[in-house]
Formats: C-alpha cells, structure tokens, sequence
C-alpha cells in the first residue's frame, strides 16, 4: 500500500504507511502528527517519510523544526526508531523500556510513554495502557499491548495493535487483536483488572470519532459510534475472558 497522509480533523494528522510481512504481504503501519496548543508538533510513532509525505509534514512543520517529540507507544514497533530520530535529531524522544533496549545509542528521555510522568508533559493528549495483561511479553509474537493515546481536541484516537479495523466480510469492524488469550496474567484478578480498563475504554470512546489503527485501517466518522463498536469487540471476547478468568481466577 502506497504512503499517504489523512488529515483526520483540524490539527490531527495519521501517517498510513507500508509494513510487509516476509518481504511482500502489507499488513500496513501508521505514526500521527498532533499539533500542540503552542503551535509545535508531537509525532506518535515511528515511521520513515518519504516523497509527497515527507513534503507535506515537512510543509506542516516548518520543516521539521516545530517537531517537538516523538512518542513512541509501541514496545515491539522499534524498526523505524531511529530513522524518525534521524529526521527530527532535535526532537525530545521518548518510549517504552523496550524501546530503550533495542535502541540503547539514542537519547530517550528519562520519562517511558507508559508511565505515568509522562501525562504531566503532554497534557492535551490521554494516555492509556491496558491492564491484566503483559506490556512486554517474553514471546515477542505476542503485540497485543502498546499505549493508546487519545487527543480529546480533535476525538481522535490513535492505537497500535491493541485495538484492529478492518473491512472484511463477516470478520470485519473493530476487534481486540487476537493475541489477548496469550497476554492475560496467569494470576487472579488479571481478568478482572482487564474488565474494568476495556469498560472504561468505552466510556472513554463515547467522546472518540476518529479510530487510527496501525495494521490495518482508519477509522473515521463512522455511522455507528466508536464506543458501541469497541463494546462489541469486548463481547467478542467474552468467552476468552471467562475461560481464562475460570482458570486462573
């Protein structure tokens, strides 16, 4: 899929880029640009810019100059990390521990994108990490996790992987990513914890038009609400839920 640029509303903007899987299959990624209060801009994510893309961010951000930072929200999207920094060298950059062990040469910021100091530094974004489920498995296979972050300006939400959309015949809409059942904590309450977090995603999502996923697709000012189709992505999961929750307590 070729790189393009959607201007998802006035000063949100999603980067749809090309990620191939064996060096052909396009599952396709994405980063956003979010222009600040001041007028500087934050990029969520990584992702290398090039031709008419690379002209238009550039055009939006003086250059690149206004860039302030680049948050990275993905603990297992590290490929284009540095590419970004390169790009942007005097944009504070920030991730996930992770981040921060696969690129230990760059100069991450004390402060991790799941973390909660970072909500001081970026108030006009939410931030959110789900719960009962490891951030950063040891199978790194496993990329249900990653910080979705919510720009209440603009209703915007842009999320990697935790939340898909697709288009597809029967299978299509908003979904969990499938690899929850594998990320849930095998200990009591895990269920629970994930329970609360994901009801109150929904409750979040009545204020969200606009849904950015990374893998797959956009989506934006959708006939029915965000929040009646991440509800119905919850129910989807219902079953794996209580399997587990019938387990492990």
């Amino acid at each position: 899929m070729s790189d393009h640029v959607i201007q998802v509303a006035d000063g949100f903007w999603n980067i749809r880029g090309s990620f191939k899987i064996a060096g052909f299959v396009d599952i396709g990624t994405q980063a956003s640009l979010v222009r600040r209060p001041s007028g500087r801009f934050l990029m969520l994510d990584s992702y290398p810019l090039r031709g008419a893309v690379e002209t238009e961010i550039l055009e939006l951000t003086d250059g690149g100059q206004a860039v302030e930072a680049v948050l990275n929200l993905h603990p297992f999207h590290t490929i284009h990390v540095h590419t970004t920094h390169a790009r942007f060298p005097h944009a504070k950059l920030y991730g996930t521990d992770r981040h921060v062990a696969r690129r230990p040469e760059l100069p991450w910021q004390p402060e991790r994108t799941d973390g909660p100091e970072i909500r001081a530094l970026f108030e006009e974004l939410v931030f959110s990490v789900p719960a009962g489920v490891d951030f950063i498995p040891s199978d790194e296979n496993l990329h249900f996790a990653s910080v979705l972050a919510f720009h209440p300006s603009t209703r915007t939400l842009h999320v990697d992987d935790t939340l898909m959309y697709t288009r597809l015949p029967f299978m299509g809409g908003v979904r969990f990513h499938p690899t929850l059942g594998s990320v849930l904590q095998k200990r009591p309450g895990a269920v629970a914890e994930f329970r609360q977090w994901a009801a109150e995603l929904v409750d979040r999502c009545s204020l969200v038009d606009h849904l950015c996923t990374a893998h797959t697709r956009a989506l934006l000012d959708s006939e029915d609400s965000i929040a009646a189709q991440v509800q119905k992505a919850l129910d989807a999961v219902r079953s794996t839920l209580d399997a587990h929750e019938k387990k492990h307590g």
